[in-house]
């Protein structure tokens, strides 16, 4: 691996709270277990890890470090397209990588949310009704991801 080529990458779930840190036995992994009623969508966190892999140019060591960043999932609500986007993910992704992402927990509540915030979006025009969801061709993102 070159000392300019670093490898980044983004990996990203739905958390309640923002834990940064849950080791085996961390008392917050028990919240994956459940699908609590009484959760609150307010306490629900998109994580997103900014992980970096990378050779320090004197020792030439590999260096890996990751920042954590959260999102209050309830600003999804005036993000257009990213409602239906992220409901299709929940729904129509691959078992083994929802499995991965440890979703289970909280879809109870983000699918409802997510589908009326897309309904809300479709009737003030913010996305259109025959929109089909999916990211673009040459790049993960979404209508109007630039602006």
């Amino acid at each position: 691996m070159p000392c300019d080529r670093p490898i980044q990458r983004g990996s990203w779930g739905l958390e309640i709270g923002e834990p940064l840190f849950a080791p085996p036995g961390d008392p917050h992994l028990k919240f994956r277990e459940t699908q609590e009623s009484d959760l609150r969508i307010e306490d629900i966190s998109l994580r997103v890890d900014w992980q970096i892999l990378r050779r320090l140019p004197v020792s030439r060591a590999i260096v890996f470090n990751y920042k954590a960043l959260f999102t209050p999932f309830v600003e999804f609500r005036n993000e257009p397209y990213i409602p239906r986007l992220l409901a299709r993910i929940l729904r129509d992704g691959k078992e083994e990588v929802m499995k991965y992402k440890g979703t289970w927990h909280v879809e109870h509540k983000v699918l409802p949310a997510l589908d009326y915030w897309a309904s809300e979006q479709e009737e003030k025009g913010w996305v259109p009704k025959d929109w089909k969801e999916r990211t673009l061709d040459e790049d993960p993102f979404f209508p109007g991801w630039n602006r």
